[in-house]
């Protein structure tokens, strides 16, 4: 009886790690907001704070931080998390948790934008925290077939 007691407290405190850390993942960055002709309020409101700022010639260089994360939509994995340690009694959080923390935790990234005298972005770097180049999907052209609107009667 003790055993069992003592596996059930085990389980209850490893199973919540998974999923803690999957219900507090970071949101999105609206990385749309962050573009040249900005305002650096705009910029400074999706960012953050920028980590470094320093001055040159007339422009002013902000590097900024950030972890782009998922959307709300993928939170549904904790039902997959919770099912797996009920179902378990907690052992596939061995699996569960650093999977969480390698996949589950968004993307790092950083960058660099340029400011004029007016505080409106004239350059944009965005970049991962390793220096490889963001992929942002370019905008989706339609097809001729889509483009086409054809009246039903």
């Amino acid at each position: 009886m003790t055993r069992l007691f003592a596996v059930l407290i085990f389980t209850t405190v490893l199973s919540g790690c998974s999923i803690y850390y999957a219900a507090t993942a970071p949101a999105p960055v609206q990385l749309q907001n962050v573009r040249v002709g900005a305002h650096r309020d705009s910029v400074v409101g999706t960012l953050g704070v920028p980590v470094v700022t320093e001055k040159r010639n007339s422009d002013r260089v902000d590097v900024y931080e950030f972890v782009n994360g998922s959307p709300s939509e993928s939170k549904v994995r904790i039902l997959v998390y919770i099912a797996g340690d009920l179902f378990t009694l907690g052992l596939t959080e061995l699996a569960f948790w650093p999977l969480e923390l390698a996949a589950g935790q968004g993307t790092q990234g950083r960058a660099i934008v340029s400011y004029g005298t007016d505080d409106l972005a004239n350059a944009v770097m965005l970049t991962r925290r390793d220096g490889a180049p963001w992929e942002t999907a370019p905008p989706r052209a339609a097809s001729p077939t889509e483009a086409m609107v054809v009246p039903s009667y």
